[in-house]
Parts: C-alpha cells; structure tokens; sequence
C-alpha cells in the first residue's frame, strides 16, 4: 500500500515501536517517519508507505508546532523528568522574569542540543554516549522560533506553545529559557500539534489504524507536494516522463518541482534550460 498516516505516537512508544506496529498492521517492510518524538513525547508523527516512503524528503513538514509543560527548580542529566536530578534550586518570586526571558528566544537562535539527543559525534549517538558516562560537546546550530508563547505559570509548572523550525530541541528551549529567567527547568511534558499540514486534530490512534488500515491511509499526495511548484505534462508526455526520459518544456529552471497529468502524481523532478529532468518517478 502507498500513502501517508497522521499518526498519534502515544506517551512510551518510541518512534520505531510505532513503525514496528505499523509493519505488523499493513504487512510491509517499506515504512519510513518524519520528524522522531521521544518516547515520553506524544502527538503527531507522519508515517510513509510504500512508495510514498520516497517522498519523505521532499514533504513540507519542516515547521512543527508544540505545546510543553516544564518544572521548575529542578534540572536532569536528559533535561526532561525521565531523568536523573542534577540540582535544584528556588523558584523566582516574580514570575514576570520567564516573559522577559522569552523575548530573547524569539526569532532566529542558535541552539545547542540536548547531550541525550540522537545527533551524531564522530558516528556514534550524543544520547547513548552520554548513557555512558563520556562527556558531549555539541556544536550550537541555528533553529527559528515562530512562537514561543507562555500559555499558563501555575507553580512549580509552566506550559509553553512553540512553533519551530526543524531541528529545534524543545528541551533545550527550556533549559535555555530557565536560565535566562534565572530558574532551572525541567520538560515534563510534550505533546506536538502539528507538522506542517497534519495536525492533532486529524491524527489517528493506532487503535484506530489497526481498527480500519485502509480508511487511515491517505492517498493524495498534493497536501505533501505543496512546497514545491507543480509541473503539468500531457498524458502523452507521462509514458516518456515515467520511463525516465527528459522532455522539453518552457519556464523558469527549477531545482525540484512535483509532476503532475491531470490528478496523477508522476513524480519529482528538476529543470534547467527548458528540460525536465526526471529525478524520481512513481510509476
């Protein structure tokens, strides 16, 4: 089967036990996510089938909106509750200093991730070398906050709305929030709303993919393609587009743009001196 599911990871699933299911459910091999959540995490967690697995690269689901509940006066290894306490320390008395403190991760920042986080040192995991007691020095890296809205201080809780680049680690937003406002602060929840257009609204539990797989599985891929510009060819062109060949067209060059006849998805491909160059087909 080919298409795209609006998953809803649930809270202790890491991301590959919700494909492992996934694969037991639809009986196939070729399954690939967007976007990992932690297993504390929940919330929606795009899934490719079959050919669909192809496009994964292309799928505008870069910006990724989050709502995240942090403690305060306390600080762990992993920088979330599952982990060990490190410190704790008091809670300000004027809570105003977490706004003043917010204006400052607004934007473009740079951004240093979590030590527990699954980015790369030299090949290995930073989170299982730092399992292992080894120290982890990552490198800031530029992420975009979109929102960053302070929803609710009930003490010791605070929750957060974000929305986000790709790449941005909600932990370290609050680690660095926490220390800017001059109080530690611990993720104990995090739910994402939306990856680009799938949203929590229309998510699907896996009790309900396993309760009906087809009615899950979404077929029309312009929702996905909708950040590239689409190319129109003839029916006649499409054999020739499908079989790999480069066709002649008039425009602008392109560097991706998705491939269309009529309603039917042919595939991805560039554009340079009025040729079209087919890079992935979908026969």
């Amino acid at each position: 089967m080919d298409g795209v599911i609006n998953v809803y990871k649930p809270k202790g699933f890491t991301s590959f036990d919700v494909i492992a299911k996934l694969r037991r459910i639809y009986h196939q091999k070729k399954i690939g996510h967007g976007g990992t959540l932690d297993p504390m995490a929940e919330g929606v967690l795009p899934v490719f089938l079959g050919r669909a697995a192809r496009l994964i690269e292309y799928a505008p689901i870069h910006r990724k909106s989050y709502e995240a509940e942090f403690t305060m006066g306390i600080s762990t290894d992993t920088e979330d509750m599952t982990g060990t306490v490190l410190e704790r320390g008091p809670v300000p008395e004027d809570l105003s200093v977490f706004e003043k403190a917010a204006e400052k991760f607004r934007g473009h920042i740079l951004q240093v991730p979590s030590a527990y986080s699954a980015k790369k040192i030299n090949g290995e995991r930073a989170y299982k070398l730092a399992r292992e007691g080894k120290e982890v020095h990552l490198p800031p890296r530029p992420v975009t906050i979109y929102k960053l809205e302070i929803v609710e201080i009930k003490v010791p809780h605070i929750r957060l709305s974000v929305t986000c680049s790709a790449g941005t680690y909600i932990r370290a937003l609050g680690r660095d929030l926490g220390k800017e406002a001059g109080c530690l602060l611990t993720m104990d929840k995090l739910v994402r709303t939306e990856m680009g257009p799938f949203s929590l609204k229309e998510a699907r539990s896996l009790e309900e993919i396993e309760d009906n797989p087809e009615g899950a599985l979404l077929t029309d891929l312009h929702p996905l393609l909708s950040a590239l510009p689409q190319l129109e060819i003839s029916e006649e062109k499409a054999a020739d587009f499908l079989q790999g060949k480069r066709l002649r067209t008039k425009g602008e060059d392109l560097e991706r743009a998705a491939v269309f006849s009529g309603e039917r998805f042919l595939g991805i491909a560039s554009v340079s001196g009025n040729i079209i160059h087919p890079k992935k087909v979908f026969n």
